[in-house]
């Protein structure tokens, strides 16, 4: 199965140049714990809640520092044609728990740990049946 099959759709972004305020409070509207900056379609960097939180217990101001400041620039992505089972292997590898699905520079989607669990669980159950299947 390929990540464009599972990958959610609907990314929710932050422009670099919004406060740290700004990023909290659409995590708490949209009930997330990252988010992606973008400079149009294109992928600048990402901050999650525990960046967030590590941040503000530095006792800085939330308003007037920008997220381009904070944010981790080097991000992994992967393409819509990925393979689910590396895309869990890169994921591992580099320890990361979302993965932006990126083609031609351009934000597509977004996959979770918790994507490809429910794709690789299926993936497992169905092997297990027609292993089950060859014994009979």
């Amino acid at each position: 199965m390929l990540l464009k099959e599972i990958m959610q759709k609907r990314v929710i972004t932050i422009s670099p140049d919004a406060t740290i305020r700004d990023a909290a409070k659409k995590m708490k509207d949209y009930r997330i714990g990252y988010l992606l900056i973008t400079n149009g379609e294109s992928i600048k960097g990402c901050i999650t809640d525990r960046d967030l939180v590590l941040w503000l217990a530095t006792g800085k101001e939330p308003d007037s520092t920008r997220i381009e400041s904070i944010m981790q620039a080097n991000i992994v992505t992967a393409t819509p044609d990925t393979d689910v089972y590396d895309a869990s292997k890169i994921m591992a590898r580099k320890k990361i728990r979302r993965l932006p699905i990126v083609e031609n520079s351009r934000l597509l989607g977004l996959v979770s740990v918790s994507d490809l669990a429910s794709v690789i669980e299926e993936e497992v159950d169905n092997f297990l049946h027609v292993e089950e299947a060859y014994q009979l």
